[in-house]
């Protein structure tokens, strides 16, 4: 276990797709009498403890009561509505986590009127699989201990990144909407095999497959992938016939400007 867990509580507030997987990976790395999870469905909340083994709450000033961290995994229309019940019941020493998307620290700390530790974490939807991308942006309440067991929490969903809340639209753009980009992607080298005349399932699995791989290449080699790139595309072959057909529909560029304009929605949804 690591050793950053071992003396802590979580609580998880909000019990969708993804507070249901952090509790659910929590529970395999830490104790489930250390986690605590609350809905307002209440039946969803007693599905998940019976489960994972985690404790279920039936209201916000139990779990503040009882948890060290507490994430709010809510959407983020709801997001203010929580901190403000929270607000005159939150404990001085407990770190309060949003991955509500949009949402800033400064927006969490003058709903609660009040100076205190707030993590922004910017998940994605692989996080489900064990294999996401999160973004943390601590507030400068934030000491480094208490970041470093947000770091290790969020650990257990994937990859972290400790980065500039500045940076969190852009992070929306790339690692956020990034899942979608992927897969219309793998669904178009899919749909390619298909008229090449590869059945569907065999296709399917060849462009997953393929994208797996080579992004595993590229962050365990640490190389460019324009470096492995070459290494792949010998002189007048099939490789960079392909590369010339995307590049000659502009692909780069427009995976460059959907990034672009994820980030500039971004902004504009924080800004609400």
């Amino acid at each position: 276990m690591t050793q950053s867990l071992k003396s802590i509580t979580v609580g998880c507030v909000g019990l969708g797709n993804m507070g249901s997987a952090i509790v659910r990976r929590l529970s395999n790395t830490m104790p489930g009498d250390n986690i605590f999870g609350f809905d307002i469905d209440e039946e969803k909340t007693t599905r998940l403890a019976s489960s994972s083994g985690i404790h279920p709450i039936t209201n916000l000033t139990e779990i503040t009561e009882k948890c060290d961290y507490i994430i709010l995994a809510v959407k983020p229309d709801m997001i203010t509505g929580v901190t403000t019940e929270l607000k005159d019941i939150l404990k001085p020493h407990t770190v309060l986590i949003s991955i509500a998307a949009g949402i800033s620290n400064a927006v969490i700390e003058s709903s609660l009127n009040k100076k205190h530790k707030i993590l922004r974490c910017m998940p994605n939807t692989p996080s489900l699989v064990g294999e996401g991308m999160l973004v943390l942006s601590p507030n400068a309440e934030m000491d480094e201990k208490s970041i470093n067991v947000a770091h290790a929490i969020f650990s257990v969903l994937g990859k972290v990144l400790i980065l500039p809340e500045k940076m969190m639209d852009a992070v929306t753009g790339v690692s956020g909407s990034g899942p979608a980009y992927v897969f219309t992607m793998i669904n178009a080298m899919a749909d390619g095999a298909v008229r090449m005349g590869i059945p569907r399932n065999e296709a399917l699995t060849l462009a997953t497959q393929t994208v797996y791989g080579a992004a595993k290449m590229v962050l365990e080699t640490g190389e460019d992938p324009i470096v492995l790139r070459g290494k792949v595309t010998s002189p007048g072959g099939t490789t960079i016939e392909g590369v010339f057909e995307l590049e000659d529909a502009g692909f780069s560029g427009t995976v460059m400007r959907a990034i672009e304009s994820a980030t500039i929605k971004s902004r504009q949804l924080g800004a609400r």
